[in-house]
């Protein structure tokens, strides 16, 4: 799970066996923290003290009391040491998200902490990070959705029997090609052999969307580390505009 997020466009996980990929593990601190230590002030000072210079000083602020008076709190406990701040505020609690981060935003704003990015965690998707991200929010902590993702339905079908294109009713025949436009990254599926087609879409020559990886048991490829494959899949999610940057 760790390396396909890391490969899909996550920044970063919290699962300490993302260091064998090559990345440092991200996280936070839990309320655990702020519960133990008896109050939050206490919890994120010993937080600071604790932690080494490079982790970022992101404060959890919705143990106690409200979201905007927590975090007013932790900016005037850690003053500029303070990197962010995380709602991870309950289901039952939440209300009109979307204005409790502008109210966040704006109490942090005015008391001259516009440095502080808001994090958001907990019962996360990819439709309520949209929103929030529009709301004011700067990052987010994704675990469920994840995890748990929808399968991909498809079905295996013959389609050709001895050379011959054959197949069951709504099933094209005959043995396929499938070509992908390097530009718009649209697909295309043509008959076996009939060469590379231009793409509807925006006319470029359309390339082979896949390369044979294992021949008779032996491995044909290289394979890629995490970090080139990560680079490319952002690549193309720029061209289809679902990545600003």
């Amino acid at each position: 799970i760790e390396r396909a997020s890391i490969i899909g466009g996550c920044d970063g996980s919290s699962g300490i066996l993302i260091e064998e990929l090559g990345f440092k593990p991200l996280g936070t601190m839990p309320h655990a923290l702020m519960i133990v230590a008896g109050d939050q002030v206490t919890a994120w000072k010993a937080f600071d003290e604790a932690m080494p210079k490079e982790v970022p000083r992101i404060a959890l602020v919705d143990t106690f009391y409200d979201e905007k008076t927590e975090a007013i709190m932790a900016a005037q406990a850690l003053g500029e040491k303070l990197a962010g701040v995380r709602l991870d505020t309950p289901g039952s609690r939440r209300g009109n998200m979307e204005e409790i981060i502008r109210e966040v935003r704006w109490e942090l704003d005015l008391r001259g902490y516009k440095n502080v990015k808001i994090f958001l965690s907990g019962g996360l998707d990819e439709y309520s990070v949209e929103r929030y991200a529009e709301a004011g929010a700067d990052a987010f902590g994704v675990g469920t959705r994840i995890t748990g993702a929808s399968p991909i339905d498809f079905g295996l079908d013959v389609v050709e029997v001895e050379g011959k294109p054959i197949a069951k009713r709504g099933i094209r025949s005959g043995s396929k090609d499938l070509y992908r436009c390097p530009k718009c990254l649209s697909y295309a599926v043509v008959p076996k052999g009939s060469g590379a087609p231009s793409c509807r879409k925006c006319g470029t020559k359309m390339k082979a969307a896949y390369v044979k990886m294992l021949e008779n048991g032996r491995i044909l490829i290289s394979f890629e580390s995490v970090s080139r494959i990560r680079e490319r899949t952002l690549s193309q999610l720029r061209k289809l505009g679902l990545l600003k940057s």
